[in-house]
């Protein structure tokens, strides 16, 4: 009989082989999930009206794809008359899904840039469940509902094409990275809005590179890259700063000032440029972000009682 060693090592060696001709496993790209929620309440007059409600659920599934679906939630400044006046904002509601393809630039090792373009597909309208969502949220806290929801815009189809760009500066005199800017761009094509944006974002804090700087539910894409967290397993496995942005639109078409493309609906005389400021705070902990803003508009159409204060929270998890 052959001795055992000389029998093993022919196999050991095929094996070897085999684990070298085959292809290198690749980890998986971490997923990351992110939850935001705006609302007028979160803000400091703590009013119910205009820009109400925002809820946007975004995954990024790689380095690149993204999906995402949300709603927006639109009122009059008198919610309690069953027939509030033509001036006011019409009440109308939006639920779309989201689809998009985002990159971080690599310009010579100098991962500064990022772009996103997102398609969105979705109704405007009752079948947006805008009325069934807010009332049953009033019903559970005990306020009455709102009365004029059956003066809202009609169903229309919701298409909108969307491109984001953003440039981060670092401006620590210092070079420890405590503060910087992010500078973005974005264009809003469809029937839902058609706009133009530029912005900026000032951040101080600890660990800036874990982000892209904060973003708002109808301004910007759904694209949150897992760099944007630097890798879960990566070190250190904390970040903190504070923000302050400034955001300046030039406006040619919005369904909540507007109305409806393609049919009858209320609508008010829209204001073609609309600026918003906004503070807020952000921490991550190794897998989970959390980031609280509040801020104010000016205003979105002529006949509007004041500028507009809302807030918001937003979480992300990267697993």
């Amino acid at each position: 009989m052959l001795p055992l060693r000389l029998i093993a090592l022919p196999l050991l060696t095929a094996v070897g082989y085999a684990a070298e001709a085959l292809p290198a496993l690749e980890p998986a790209h971490p997923w990351v999930i992110s939850l935001s929620e705006e609302n007028d309440k979160f803000g400091p007059k703590n009013k119910d009206r205009y820009y109400t409600q925002g809820l946007k659920v975004a995954i990024n599934t790689d380095e690149h794809t993204f999906f995402s679906v949300t709603q927006e939630i639109n009122t009059p400044s008198d919610t309690l008359s069953p027939n509030p006046s033509l001036d006011d904002l019409p009440y109308s509601g939006a639920l779309y899904l989201g689809w998009g393809y985002g990159k971080i630039l690599d310009r010579g090792g100098r991962k500064d840039c990022m772009f996103a373009v997102e398609a969105k597909l979705g109704v405007i309208g009752p079948s947006s469940g805008a009325e069934t969502i807010q009332n049953k949220f009033h019903s559970l806290i005990g306020q009455p509902p709102t009365a004029g929801w059956g003066t809202q815009i009609p169903d229309e189809p919701l298409v909108n094409f969307d491109a984001e760009f953003r440039r981060r500066f670092d401006i620590d005199p210092t070079g420890r990275g405590y503060r910087d800017l992010i500078a973005r761009m974005m264009v809003e094509l469809g029937t839902m809005r058609s706009e133009a944006l530029l912005g900026a974002q000032v951040r101080w804090g600890l660990n800036l590179d874990k982000s892209w700087g904060h973003s708002y539910i109808r301004q910007s894409t759904g694209y949150d890259p897992a760099t944007a967290l630097s890798s879960a397993g990566s070190s250190p496995n904390f970040a903190y700063w504070a923000f302050a942005d400034s955001q300046l639109e030039v406006v040619a078409h919005n369904y909540m000032t507007d109305g409806t493309n393609f049919r009858e609906s209320r609508a008010v005389t829209r204001r073609a440029i609309v600026m918003q400021l906004a503070l807020g705070t952000t921490f991550q902990l190794h897998k989970f972000s959390a980031t609280y803003f509040i801020a104010v508009r000016t205003k979105d159409f002529e006949t509007q009682d004041a500028m507009h204060f809302f807030g918001g929270l937003k979480g992300q998890f990267i697993f």
